[in-house]
């Protein structure tokens, strides 16, 4: 069991990219992650800025692990922050290099309801109108998630993923029933984050249950999470970094034209070749190498081990 503490925590532009410095980076500025008495908190606030839909959605927060797992299973004690229309609590394994996600999400639409969801090579450039979500299911849990702390689990195994509640079943799915392709199995970061959906688009906006209510007089909304439980499928030293079995693949963006193209920098997947490893901007280690010729550069924002070098 992992409890929170301030060291634990720091925010993403301090990251140096060594996972012994840091077990979780808070990805935005301003900085709406904090740990307070043992508990990590994630804060919704109202924001300024107007998006394209004319609207000004909260400003969340995010938090990242930063190891990255390959199957096994997480529990963590949550209080969400949804209370009110529009806002979204999320505990979730995602890969932002080839949009895999597993998700646990609470919605302010249903105050007593969890959705379990998963996704398959979602990135983050592919259209919506392509992407599938009717993996999302329901379920009561019998009292308010944003009053009571529930201990959820997501057991991720390369036949099955199951969601717990309390220890309980609520959920499975075996990768025999989406013909054992179209299933999460890529490494993935556990992530936190609570967000604005009701002030997003509209699809959005409906399922998180409307127009946030920022002009009921609440300033904020906040996440809670205790504690975070991590048991890797096949662990390892914990130690070891960067560990000496590192190696890559490409994996091409195909938005990423030349080495100057900033989508080029965040399209690595894991491989058998052997990397180069180089120090980049921001005193960050990165590991990285060419591809194509030299007409695209394929480098990852922070060291990215083998699955099983992942969990400590």
């Amino acid at each position: 069991m992992r409890i929170f503490h301030r060291d634990t925590v720091i925010a993403q532009a301090n990251f140096s990219g060594n996972p012994l410095d840091a077990a979780w980076t808070s990805e935005f500025q301003p900085n709406n992650a904090r740990v307070e008495n043992g508990n990590l908190v994630l804060k919704l606030q109202k924001g300024n800025t107007i998006n394209k839909f004319g609207n000004k959605p909260g400003f969340g927060a995010t938090v990242s692990s930063t190891r990255w797992m390959l199957y096994g299973t997480v529990s963590a004690r949550i209080k969400s922050g949804s209370i009110g229309r529009g806002v979204v609590s999320s505990f979730i394994f995602h890969s932002f290099l080839t949009g895999d996600e597993i998700d646990y999400e609470w919605v302010g639409r249903n105050v007593t309801e969890v959705q379990s969801n998963y996704y398959w090579r979602t990135p983050a450039n592919m259209d919506p109108k392509d992407i599938d979500y009717s993996h999302s299911r329901h379920q009561e849990i019998g009292t308010q998630h944003a009053q009571e702390y529930q201990t959820y689990t997501i057991e991720w195994l390369p036949d099955r993923l199951t969601w717990f509640i309390n220890g309980k079943v609520i959920r499975t799915l075996l990768r025999s029933e989406v013909n054992g392709t179209k299933y999460p199995d890529t490494p993935s970061q556990i992530q936190f984050s609570i967000w604005d959906g009701g002030l997003s688009d509209p699809e959005t906006r409906e399922w998180a249950g409307g127009p946030t209510a920022w002009d009921d007089g609440q300033p904020a909304y906040e996440m809670m999470v205790d504690w975070v439980d991590v048991k890797c499928h096949s662990p390892v030293d914990p130690n070891a970094w960067p560990p000496k079995d590192v190696g890559f693949q490409d994996f091409v963006n195909p938005l990423a034209k030349d080495l100057s193209s900033p989508l080029a920098k965040e399209a690595i997947v894991l491989g058998d070749n052997a990397p180069r490893f180089s120090t980049l901007e921001n005193g960050g280690l990165h590991w990285g190498r060419f591809n194509g010729g030299g007409k695209s550069l394929v480098v990852n924002r922070s060291p990215l081990p083998k699955w099983n070098q992942v969990c400590r």
